[in-house]
């Protein structure tokens, strides 16, 4: 049976019905959520009771998985305002101040060279009188086609530095040694390929420094101009969140934030899991076309369900 899919925003964002994806999903169904990703980017399943196992069991059918960044040995990770025995966090703690960065535009895994492929998040405490608290979306590959050609060309080879400091710091945050050894900065193309789809994608976020070869002035002017036209109303979904919502999307096509809410009184928690990137999309300062790369090795071929 074809999912049932019915897209919410203008130009991606679909909702996904019909499927308990705690159920082993055959190889057809993955298939067509992957198509369903691919042209809709971001895609919303309501009502999926995860357990941590099931979540990453789901996860798993879409390639390897990132690790929590802190637990080498856990791929889900607990983002929200609770401590461990269910009270809230102090706003002011140094771990608040970390996930606050999340409230900036991003792409997940942006400090990781081979960036983060897909990410999904299973919202499950969330309280329902809560006002705030949303998740937004935006489109980069239709803000992209919108550019005027000349900023195209002039965004076409460039290769962007990103640090994690970089998005902390507006938080406040500042990672110690060891972080900031664990996450040192790392390059981007400005404009990805989208390894599956050919297109050409915008990439650029909260933890863009500095072009190369630019300065910092240049660099920042250029970030703030196009993320005001990547963050424009006809770019941008809005999702309120639901306990038990499923919002899985594509990070190579779109980026994120969570909007602000008031952390001392709204308990929030959303569980996230993250297939990680397929490879380096700069190698030795040069930017790489990921579609052809994809293509020289699958032949052409849609990615295996799971690899």
């Amino acid at each position: 049976m074809p999912l049932q899919v019915k897209r919410l925003g203008r130009t991606f964002f679909a909702e996904v019905s019909g499927l308990d994806l705690r159920q082993e999903q055959s190889d057809d169904t993955i298939a067509e959520i992957r198509a369903a990703w691919m042209e809709h980017a971001v895609l919303l399943f309501r009502d999926q009771q995860f357990t941590n196992e099931q979540q990453i069991a789901y996860a798993k059918r879409f390639g390897a998985l990132e690790h929590n960044l802190r637990d080498d040995n856990a791929f889900v990770a607990p983002l929200g305002n609770l401590n461990p025995d269910g009270t809230i966090r102090d706003p002011d703690s140094e771990q608040s101040k970390f996930l606050r960065a999340n409230q900036l535009w991003h792409s997940d895994s942006a400090y990781f060279p081979a960036a983060a492929m897909l990410s999904f998040l299973n919202g499950r405490v969330i309280d329902p009188a809560m006002p705030d608290g949303h998740t937004q979306w935006a489109d980069m590959q239709a803000a992209y086609d919108d550019l005027p050609q000349s900023k195209r060309d002039e965004i076409a080879e460039l290769v962007v530095m990103h640090d994690m400091q970089t998005s902390r710091s507006v938080t406040g945050r500042i990672l110690d040694p060891d972080e900031r050894k664990k996450w040192p900065p790392v390059y981007h193309r400005m404009t990805r390929i989208h390894e599956e789809t050919g297109k050409p994608i915008m990439y650029v976020g909260s933890q863009a420094t500095c072009v190369v070869g630019w300065d910092e002035e240049r660099s920042k002017k250029l970030f703030r101009e196009l993320m005001r036209h990547a963050t424009q109303d006809k770019y941008v979904h809005d999702h309120t969140w639901t306990k038990w919502d499923f919002v899985c999307w594509d990070n190579r096509r779109v980026v994120h934030r969570q909007c602000t809410f008031d952390e001392a009184k709204w308990p929030r928690v959303v569980f996230r899991a993250v297939v990680a990137g397929t490879a380096p999309d700069v190698i030795d300062g040069v930017g790489v076309n990921e579609y052809e790369r994809f293509q020289a090795i699958h032949g052409g071929k849609q990615r295996a369900a799971a690899e």
